[in-house]
C-alpha cells in the first residue's frame, strides 16, 4: 500500500526550509567549502574535522528539561509542517496519532558540556537533566509539543535509524493503530562520533568525496527530517520499502552487497515495479572506500539504469538522521518544489572510481522527469533499509 507523505520539514547544512534547501541542491555551482566547515578542535589532541553544520538560528526552548540542540532542530522541522500536521489530525483523537523518529546522538552534546563542568568545578549544571541523553527524549518533546498520546517511540540503528522510522510509521497506518504518523529523524554533532568514527579510520581528512578513487572516509553532519504520514492522498508517496540485516560484520559493510541487494530488491517487490522504473537514486555514498565499493557493485548487480549521487558531499553523514534527509530529498525532487526537474550532480566530484561496478553518477545538475526515487541507508552490522518513493 502506498502511504501518503503530505507534508516535509527539514534542517540540514544546506538551508532551514524545503526552499532553501531544493535551491542548494539546484545551484550548478554548488560549492562544498562554503557546506562543510572546520568543526575545531573537539577531541583532546586538537583534530580538526570538516562537517556538515547546520549555520541557521536555530528556535529557542524555554523548558529546560527539554532544551538541546537535538530537540531545536526537530522543532525547526516541526514548525515547516506544523499548519499541515493540525490540519490533517484535527479529526481525530490524541491516541490515534503516533511519533516514530530515529536518532543516534540524542543530547549527547549537552551530557559531554556537563560531564566537562563536572570534571573542572566538581558539579553539573543546574538546567542539566540525565533524561536529555536517553533515546527517546526527541520523541518524547515532539509528543509534548504535539500533544499526540499515540505510539511514540526511537529507532536506533545507526545510520537505518530514520530510514526504518518511516518504514514503523507505515505499518502503523497499515496495521489499523495510528491514522497520521510524525515520522522521521534527527541527530546534532557531538565530540563522541566525531571522535568515534577517527578511531574507526573512517573520517575523511578533508572533504568526503563518494564514488571516487581518491575516497577515504566521511564527514559527519547534523539535521531533523520530518514528515506527516497518512493514508490521506499526497502528491508524494511512500510505494515501497524493503529491510535486510547481513549481520556480516560489526562496523563493515559485506563485500559483495548481500544485504543492500535484498534490500533494494525488496522494496522494488513492496512497490510493485522494477529497477527500470527507478529514475532517480539516492546512494547510501558515504565516501569510505568499503561501502561505496559494496554499493555500486549492489546497484550494479540489479541492473538500474538512472543516474545516481550521494548527497552526502554536502549535508555530511547525518547518521540516525541521514535515512530521512535523504528521504526529504527524494521527496523534494518529486514535488512541486522541484519546478526545474533537477536530478542533484554527486558532489564534490562525480568522477567514478574505475575499480568500482558501474553505474551512471550524476556528473552535473541533470534535469529530468522522475516517477520513482530510491533511498539508500546503510548500517552498522548490516542494517539495511531501502526506500521507493513517487508520486
Amino acid at each position: 500500500m502506498a502511504i501518503g507523505l503530505n507534508d516535509l520539514g527539514l534542517v540540514c547544512s544546506l538551508g532551514d526550509s524545503k526552499q532553501s534547501v531544493m535551491a542548494a541542491l539546484s545551484n550548478s555551482e554548488l560549492s562544498q567549502p562554503q557546506l562543510l566547515t572546520k568543526y575545531d578542535k573537539p577531541g583532546n589532541d586538537g583534530t580538526e574535522f570538516f562537517v556538515g553544520a547546520v549555520s541557521a538560528t536555530l528556535p529557542e526552548i524555554c523548558e529546560p528539561q527539554f532544551n538541546t540542540r537535538n530537540n531545536q532542530l526537530l522543532l525547526t522541522a516541526f514548525k515547516q509542517i506544523e499548519q499541515t500536521f493540525t490540519a490533517l489530525t484535527e479529526q481525530f483523537e490524541k491516541q490515534r496519532i503516533a511519533i516514530v523518529l530515529g536518532t543516534s546522538t540524542s543530547a549527547i552534546s549537552e551530557g559531554e558540556t556537563a560531564y566537562q563542568q563536572f570534571t573542572d568545578a566538581g558539579d553539573y549544571p543546574a538546567h542539566f537533566n540525565y533524561r536529555q541523553q536517553e533515546l527517546h527524549a526527541p520523541s518524547e518533546y515532539l509528543a509534548h509539543i504535539t500533544g499526540a498520546s499515540g505510539p511514540c517511540y526511537t529507532i536506533s540503528t545507526a545510520c537505518s535509524s530514520s530510514g526504518k522510522a518511516l518504514v514503523s510509521a507505515r505499518g502503523l497506518i497499515e496495521s489499523g493503530i495510528a491514522d497520521v504518523v510524525l515520522c522521521g529523524g534527527v541527530d546534532s554533532l557531538c565530540k563522541m562520533t566525531l571522535n568515534g568514527f577517527k578511531a574507526l579510520e573512517s573520517t575523511a581528512a578533508e572533504y568526503c568525496k563518494p564514488f571516487h578513487s581518491e575516497r577515504d572516509g566521511i564527514n559527519i553532519g547534523e539535521a531533523a527530517a520530518l514528515f506527516v504520514m497518512s493514508k490521506q492522498p499526497a502528491a508524494v508517496r511512500l510505494c515501497g520499502a524493503g529491510e535486510s540485516s547481513d549481520a556480516y560484520h560489526v562496523s563493515a559493510p559485506e563485500p559483495s552487497g548481500r544485504g543492500a541487494i535484498a534490500s533494494m530488491t525488496k522494496a522494488l517487490q513492496d512497490a510493485g515495479i522494477d529497477a527500470k522504473e527507478i529514475g532517480y537514486i539516492n546512494a547510501h555514498g558515504t565516501g569510505t572506500p568499503k561501502n561505496d565499493e559494496m554499493e555500486a557493485n549492489a546497484i550494479h548487480s540489479l541492473g538500474f539504469d538512472c543516474l545516481v549521487s550521494s548527497t552526502k558531499g554536502v549535508t555530511g553523514h547525518t547518521l540516525g538522521a541521514a535515512g530521512a534527509l535523504e528521504a526529504g530529498i527524494c521527496w523534494l525532487l518529486l514535488s512541486d518544489f522541484n519546478k526545474d526537474e533537477i536530478i542533484p550532480a554527486n558532489y564534490p566530484v562525480a568522477e567514478l572510481d574505475e575499480k568500482l561496478s558501474s553505474i551512471r553518477l550524476a556528473a552535473s545538475n541533470s534535469s529530468g522527469k522522475i516517477r520513482f526515487c530510491l533511498s539508500n541507508s546503510f548500517a552498522f552490522g548490516g542494517n539495511n533499509v531501502s526506500l521507493v518513493f513517487g508520486n
